[in-house]
This record gives structure tokens, sequence and C-alpha cells, in this order.
């Protein structure tokens, strides 16, 4: 197979995967500075998915510890965040793991509810 070398100086598959690597921040870097609209899909990808993620997780953080000061409900809200949040963390590893996978395997791999935003921003 023949590698595609993109602006930064890298493998078009390297690159698409790196952009998933450390969430929104590397989808961030390779959205901004690369040149090859894969990478950029999969960097703005990236973003949306990883980025939504950890807002949504940190909410829910911050709804667990305000109230987790009641003095009778902070058990069934610590456990209800608790494993909403634990969920959350699982989901996110998992599609960790397969876009990076889907990235390096098919340089035009689209998750099916993400890409018609990122269509719209490539």
């Amino acid at each position: 197979m023949m590698q595609k070398m993109t602006s930064l100086g890298l493998d078009e598959r390297l690159e698409r995967v790196l952009a998933y690597l450390f969430g929104p921040f590397s989808g961030l870097f390779f959205f901004l500075f690369e040149k090859n609209r894969n990478v950029r899909w999969h960097g703005l990808q990236s973003i949306i998915v990883f980025g939504a993620l950890s807002i949504v997780m940190f909410g829910i953080s911050m709804l667990k510890g305000m109230l987790g000061w009641l003095p009778v409900l902070h058990i069934l809200t610590d456990f209800g965040l608790g494993l909403l949040l634990n969920i959350l963390w699982w989901v996110g590893a998992i599609l960790w793991g397969w876009l990076m996978v889907m990235a390096w395997m098919h340089p035009d791999y689209r998750l099916p509810l993400i890409s018609q935003w990122v269509r719209h921003i490539v």
C-alpha cells in the first residue's frame, strides 16, 4: 500500500489515528494545522465526539458534587450519577478505540449522527 504524506510530513493514516489519541485536544491540533481533508475530518469528529462527552461528564460530576451535600438523597444521587458517569466513561473508551481502528482502516469513516455536523464545518 502506498503511503500518502500530508502537509505535516506524516503518513495520512497515522495522522487520522493521532487525531483521536488525546481526544478533543489532538483533534483540534490536526483540524487547525493539517491541510488534508480526511485528517481534518477526523480531527473535527474527535473534537465533537470527545468534546461533547467531556462536557456532559463534567456537568454530571458537578451535579453529583452539588447534590452530594443533601443529607438523605446523597446516597441515591451518588449511586445514580456515579453509575451514569461510569457508563459514559466506558462508552467514551470504547468509542476511542473504535474510532482509532476505523480511522486506520477506512480513510472516510463517518460516525452516523456526528457526520452531518462535521460535513457542514469541513
